[in-house]
C-alpha cells in the first residue's frame, strides 16, 4: 500500500498527531508529559515552529501548529525520536514507541483554524473520561485559562486575538463541535488536507513551484540533508579531536567518536552504510550496521551520551 503523502511548503499548517503502538499508552507519569513539553519547546526554539493547541492523552497526541521558515519533517523526527529515547531508557525498554510516523493534515488555517484548536481542546471529553475540559493539566487550554502556568513557546495571541476576551475563547471551545469537523475525522479514510476545493487547488498550483511533496519513506532517507563529511566535522569538534582520528581504525581501541560519527551519519543524515563505511575507512558494512547499533543503544542509557548527541545535532542544524 503506498504510503500518504508530505506535503511541506514554509507557512503551512498542520494538525499532527500520532498514537502508541498496538494503542500502548505513550505517557505513565507526569514527568514524561514534562519531557514531551520540553521537546515542543525545543522545535519551536530550533525550527521556529509555532505551537498553538496541543493535548496529550494515555496514548496519543494531537497538536496544532505552523512552520513559517521550514519543513515539518525535520521538527517531528525530533519530537518523536528523541521523546522515544527518553521513554525508553526511564523504562528499560527498546524498540519503537510509536505505530509509525506521525499523521499530519494540511489545515486550510484562514477557513479551519478554529475549528481544529478546539477539536483538540475538546479531545480529553468523551473517550478520555474527563467531565470539564477546563481541568484537564495536559491540554494547551489550561494554558489559555491559566495564563501564568502557560507555556512561553505557546502562541496563544493567535488564537485570542479572535475573541473578544477569555469568556468568549472559552464558549466557543465548550461548544459543541461542528457536524463537518466531527465527521472528516470519524472518517474511515483520513484525508490529507481540510479545506475546500479551492484551497485544494491552491496546494496543488504550489507543488510544482516552492511546495516540497514528498512520500514517506524508510528511516534511511536523508532527513536533514547533511553529508557524512559534515557530519563528521561536527562530531570531531565536539569530541575535541581532528577529523583524521575519526577516520583512523584502531584494532582493539574504543574511539566514541568515531562511533558517534557513524551513528549520526545514520540517523541524522540518513546515509547507508556503505556510505558511512567509505567516509570512515571501513569497508566492512555489517561493521558499520554494529556500531550504529551499539551507539543507539549507549544514547538510549547514558544522559551524558545523549546530551553530547544532541549538541552535535543542534549544532548541525544551526549550522
Amino acid at each position: 500500500m503506498a504510503r500518504p503523502l508530505r506535503i511541506e511548503y514554509p507557512g503551512a499548517y498542520y494538525h499532527v498527531m500520532n498514537r502508541g503502538l498496538s494503542h500502548q499508552s505513550i505517557f505513565l507519569e507526569d514527568k514524561g508529559r514534562e519531557s514531551f513539553l520540553d521537546l515542543l519547546s525545543d522545535i519551536t526554539r530550533l525550527w521556529k515552529v509555532e505551537i498553538y493547541a496541543y493535548c496529550l492523552m494515555n496514548n496519543h497526541y494531537h497538536l496544532l501548529l505552523s512552520t513559517p521558515a521550514t519543513g515539518l519533517s525535520r521538527a517531528m523526527r525530533h519530537l518523536d525520536g528523541i521523546y522515544t529515547q527518553k521513554f525508553n531508557r526511564v523504562h528499560h525498554r527498546d524498540g519503537p514507541l510509536f505505530r509509525g510516523r506521525y499523521k499530519a493534515i494540511l489545515i486550510d488555517a484562514e477557513a479551519y483554524f478554529l475549528s481544529v484548536v478546539r477539536y483538540i481542546h475538546r479531545n480529553p471529553m468523551g473517550r478520555g473520561g474527563v467531565r470539564d475540559m477546563d481541568h484537564y493539566r495536559w491540554s494547551s487550554h489550561w494554558g489559555y485559562l491559566n495564563q501564568k502556568q502557560c507555556p512561553r513557546w505557546l502562541n496563544t495571541e493567535a488564537v485570542m486575538s479572535r475573541f473578544g476576551g477569555l469568556k468568549d475563547y472559552r464558549r466557543y471551545v465548550q461548544s459543541e463541535i461542528e457536524e463537518e469537523i466531527h465527521d472528516f475525522y470519524k472518517g474511515s479514510y483520513q484525508k490529507p488536507i481540510l479545506g475546500d476545493k479551492g484551497f485544494v487547488q491552491r496546494v496543488r498550483e504550489m507543488l510544482g513551484e516552492r511546495a516540497k511533496v514528498e512520500a514517506e519513506k524508510p528511516e534511511s532517507r536523508k532527513v536533514f540533508g547533511l553529508g557524512v563529511e559534515e557530519i563528521v566535522r561536527a562530531v570531531a569538534l565536539e569530541y575535541g579531536k581532528r577529523v583524521e582520528e575519526l577516520k583512523r581504525r584502531r584494532r582493539g581501541i574504543e574511539n566514541e567518536a568515531r562511533t558517534m560519527a557513524m551513528y549520526l551519519s545514520w540517523q541524522l543524515g540518513g546515509h547507508k552504510h556503505s556510505e558511512i563505511g567509505k567516509a570512515l575507512g571501513l569497508d566492512n558494512e555489517s561493521s558499520v550496521s554494529s556500531a550504529c547499533l551499539r551507539m543507539k543503544l549507549k544514547v538510549a542509557q547514558d544522559s551524558t551520551i545523549d546530551r553530547r548527541a544532541r549538541r552535535i545535532a543542534a549544532a548541525l542544524i544551526k549550522s
